[in-house]
């Protein structure tokens, strides 16, 4: 449980952080700088989502009610789903062909680790590796498109 928290914190604070900008009005293309910027704040708003419905899993466990804990996974799970598709429409808006195509495969991974969240034993399998390196290539971009340069993780 304290993995995927701290990965979700991870993944939200270092997207924020590399990503400096000012909220800019929506374009039917829109630059790298501010697809970076709406794309921060989908990140975080869906992991914030996600983080919720984990701690609803630990309380249910916890009070070992492992129905309720089983239920508050595939939630978590759907808020990952809802975290691909809403990236997949940040991305649909992009000008650039490598934000497209990595905020495409970020949300595969999304989508693909969400509908893989059925009950308490797959969210100890849950692997954020490929979800951490393509938030990384994210991060690049979105620094270099600043002028900022970026860290990884």
């Amino acid at each position: 449980m304290r993995r995927l928290s701290r990965a979700a914190c991870i993944l939200s604070t270092t997207f924020l952080a590399a990503i400096g900008f000012g909220a800019l009005p929506a374009a039917a293309a829109e630059p790298t700088p501010q697809v970076c910027t709406k794309t921060a704040k989908t990140v975080e708003d869906g992991l914030s989502d996600f983080a919720k419905e984990l701690s609803k899993v630990t309380a249910a466990a916890d009070a070992g009610n492992m129905t309720a804990a089983n239920q508050s996974v595939k939630a978590a799970g759907g808020e990952l789903v809802d975290l691909a598709a809403n990236l997949r429409t940040d991305a649909s808006t992009a000008d650039a062909t490598d934000v497209k195509t990595t905020l495409g495969q970020l949300a595969d991974e999304f989508e693909s680790q969400g509908k893989s969240l059925t009950d308490m034993n797959s969210l100890q399998k849950l692997d954020v590796a490929r979800i951490d390196a393509l938030s990384d290539q994210m991060i690049a971009i979105c620094g270099a498109a600043s002028g900022t340069p970026a860290t990884p993780r």
